[in-house]
């Protein structure tokens, strides 16, 4: 058995104020920070903002405007923007895609290759510049992880640039940071967060560790949601926990069809990652549990049977329940119905057949089928 994490991790209110101090202690005395342009109105961020500014005078400060996921392009152009006053290190706050932006510069200002070259695993690369990440959406896991997503507009496909030298050095979550965040976003970003537990918990790769967190992360992400509180800081903390203990648990597993649906979605319309996950968690959950897997029994805290297949269907009812409280949609407002389905299932089963494969039954194109369905 083998597991990972690589992240020096704090978490806590008002954290984010002392970025400084951990700065100091990677020894960084020129920070990059990239950070998102939503946050501009977030009056705690330009506090955080002003100190990091004030305690760096000559940081070098890159407002990303970019909307949805980035593509190489993109990554191309803040490198481009940042080797012209090269930093010694870098900080990205914000949601996942722009972490997963800072990764790719904190990579390229010490490779000199274009952006594109790294797509994939790449091989024999320099170590990058050290990353501090500081998330203010909390689901995604972007601020522990080695994967780092971009899109790929040529082939318009979603390949990332994925080394573990990626990892950032220290990662800081302060839910404070979220607080001004749409809630529809930090729904998003929470079912995120289930679709890692749950492909995670299912994945053929899974180990005894790996489940621990995935267990873990699933029950206090479901927990925060299902509480409708999320208002609260002490909520938004429990989000936190569960997206970093999704994230690891995902890293270590692998991923599902669930996921693999994701990805295919986001791509085809757009769609916010999280968002599309959600869409075909519970169906996917549906079609394993009628398929004779009964382990997500593990995953419901609330047990009131006695046999793993009655605790999976409470759960499911559960989820259902859920859906209906946070208005998850189905594929019917994208544009699929009965006429469509069978050739949104057979492109998602042709592009995705690895995430299919760790599914804990056999998940073919047939399989695919019966899930759309049961969405349009």
């Amino acid at each position: 058995m083998n597991f990972f994490l690589s992240t020096d991790l704090v978490i806590g209110v008002n954290e984010a104020l002392k970025i400084t101090d951990h700065l100091a202690q990677l020894s960084v005395k020129k920070p990059g920070i990239i950070y998102d342009a939503n946050l501009a109105g977030n009056l705690y961020f330009q506090d955080v903002l002003g100190r990091l500014t004030a305690g760096y005078p000559g940081a070098v400060v890159y407002s990303n405007e970019f909307k949805g996921e980035p593509t190489y392009a993109h990554l191309e152009s803040v490198a481009q923007f940042f080797r012209s006053n090269m930093p010694d290190g870098v900080i990205a706050i914000g949601g996942g895609s722009t972490l997963d932006l800072g990764k790719g510069v904190a990579l390229l200002l010490t490779n000199e290759v274009p952006a594109l070259s790294l797509k994939g695993f790449p091989q024999g690369v320099n170590d990058p510049l050290p990353l501090v990440t500081v998330p203010s959406l909390l689901g995604s896991g972007a601020e522990v992880s080695f994967n780092a997503v971009f899109i790929d507009e040529a082939e318009g496909r979603k390949l990332g640039i994925n080394s573990r030298k990626n990892f950032p050095k220290k990662a800081v979550i302060d839910p404070n940071l979220s607080m001004t965040a749409p809630m529809e976003s930090v729904i998003a970003s929470a079912m995120d967060s289930l679709v890692h537990c749950v492909d995670s918990f299912g994945s053929i790769k899974h180990t005894p560790l790996s489940r621990i967190f995935s267990v873990e992360g699933f029950q206090r992400t479901f927990y925060a949601l299902q509480q409708g509180q999320l208002d609260r800081a002490e909520s938004r903390l429990d989000l936190a926990i569960g997206s970093v203990c999704g994230t690891a648990a995902l890293m270590n597993a692998g991923d599902g069809p669930t996921n693999g649906f994701a990805y295919y979605l986001g791509v085809k319309h757009r769609v916010p990652h999280g968002l599309a996950g959600a869409i075909f968690l519970k169906e996917v959950m549906r079609y394993n549990h009628e398929h004779g897997y009964e382990k997500y029994a593990l995953l419901n805290p609330m047990r009131t049977s006695a046999s793993p297949k009655e605790v999976t269907a409470e759960l499911l009812a559960q989820m259902d329940d859920l859906y209906g409280q946070l208005n998850i949609p189905t594929l019917v407002p994208y544009g699929y119905g009965k006429g469509n389905a069978n050739e949104f299932a057979r492109n998602a089963s042709e592009a995705l057949k690895g995430s299919f494969s760790g599914n804990p039954v056999e998940f073919t194109e047939e399989s695919a089928r019966a899930v759309v369905n049961q969405l349009t």
